[in-house]
């Protein structure tokens, strides 16, 4: 640390102030301000309002430095208009005479991550309390030397965000590019290409349910946790569950079988599939999914699975499902989804070049989310760099 450098409380440099806490009947579907939570703070767009008049201090306005510090941490540069606070989040009033306000908003995001390991408590919701962030420690600079790293930082960052935004979009381009090739190989069909209903090339059923006071055999089961990326159904870490009684011979799953999501809270999840290699042991399904099993040659399961993964495919799954709160998908809309396919090794010709450029698509996935990893890196090890002086 250079020698200019001194070391100070936060309790020093800059106030605290905590927003008002609310009850249910206080946060209105309209009104006069807009109550800032710690979910609008970062990514939810739903806002809650309010008619009260408060205190000068309860409002935060453009360019107030705000610090959430319940559940989820970090500060913020407010750019919104007027609004109100929650009591989660601390508005941040700094001392001009002492401490730049963008310098002081670089410290946060530095010492974010030590925040939440040293002083985060709580059990349910992890939060830090106000008198322990006022006690923590900062090395302070002269005003210049604190604008100087600023002005560095800035620049940095800046061509950080370029290139993060850079990579994100080549990424979404590259999962783009693999949905536009998967969506022309089901719309440009041949002569020899006939359409049939899945529920005449398939049988369908509901996985088994359980609960916790089951008391039978125990199985293992894939459930909708296991619906992530991967084509396959996973050959390790499946959850291992009690059920009443005997496993019914229905249920094992079996090498080709296709399982998709039939019921969940995230409606993304509903339709999505995957497909069955080679099944070893008991291995069974969870009631939120259901098994299709091929009757005949005709379809190739691989060739299926694609066909459904494809964005038509799975709008029209969940466009056919019911529910209300939860959406579902049936055995009736599965039935009646329509499949175009041609002859056997037509289906497997597409599929290796559908494999093909999957495989590509998530090579350079993999290439632009270690560029997003190593971006990310970059700005801690600048903040890092910035906060112990050899900026």
């Amino acid at each position: 640390m250079k020698e200019a450098w001194k070391s100070t409380k936060l309790r020093n440099v800059c106030e605290l102030i905590n927003g008002r806490a609310y009850s249910k009947p206080e946060l209105l579907a309209n009104g006069k301000y807009r109550v800032l939570r710690v979910g609008n703070f970062f990514t939810n767009n739903h806002w809650y309002y309010s008619d009260l008049e408060l205190e000068a201090n309860k409002y935060c306005d453009t360019g107030d430095l705000l610090y959430a510090w319940s559940a989820s941490f970090g500060p913020r540069i407010w750019l919104g208009d007027k609004v109100i606070f929650h009591y989660h989040i601390w508005k941040v009033v700094h001392n001009p005479a002492l401490i730049d306000q963008k310098f002081l908003f670089m410290f946060f995001l530095w010492d974010t991550e030590l925040v939440k390991e040293e002083q985060g408590t709580g059990t349910t919701m992890t939060h830090v309390s106000k008198g322990s962030m006022e006690d923590r420690t900062i090395q302070l600079p002269p005003l210049p030397e604190q604008k100087r790293i600023v002005g560095i930082l800035d620049e940095a960052f800046d061509g950080i965000a370029t290139a993060k935004s850079n990579a994100e979009k080549n990424l979404q381009n590259a999962r783009a590019l693999f949905e536009s090739h998967l969506q022309s190989v089901f719309t440009q069909r041949g002569d020899d290409w006939v359409e049939k209903p899945l529920g005449t090339l398939a049988n369908f059923r509901n996985g088994i349910n359980y609960t916790k006071g089951s008391k039978g055999e125990h199985v293992k089961i894939v459930g909708v946790k296991d619906f992530q990326k991967s084509f396959w159904v996973p050959s390790e870490n499946l959850d291992s569950v009690t059920i009443d009684g005997k496993l019914n011979e229905e249920d094992i799953l079996k090498n080709d079988d296709i399982l998709t999501v039939r019921s969940n809270g995230n409606p993304e999840l509903i339709g999505r599939c995957i497909l069955a290699g080679n099944v070893s042991g008991k291995i069974s399904h969870s009631g939120f999914t259901i098994r299709i099993r091929l009757l005949n040659g005709e379809l190739l399961p691989t060739y299926v699975c694609h066909f459904m993964k494809c964005k038509t495919s799975r709008k029209r799954l969940t466009d056919g499902g019911t529910g209300v709160n939860i959406k579902s998908l049936n055995q009736q809309t599965l039935s009646s989804l329509c499949i175009p396919y041609p002859p056997a090794s037509r289906q497997k010709a597409l599929v290796a070049s559908l494999e093909s450029i999957s495989s590509e698509t998530q090579r350079l996935e993999s290439i632009y989310q270690q560029k997003l990893a190593a971006l990310e890196a970059l700005k801690k090890s600048l903040l890092h760099q910035a906060f112990s002086g050899q900026l």
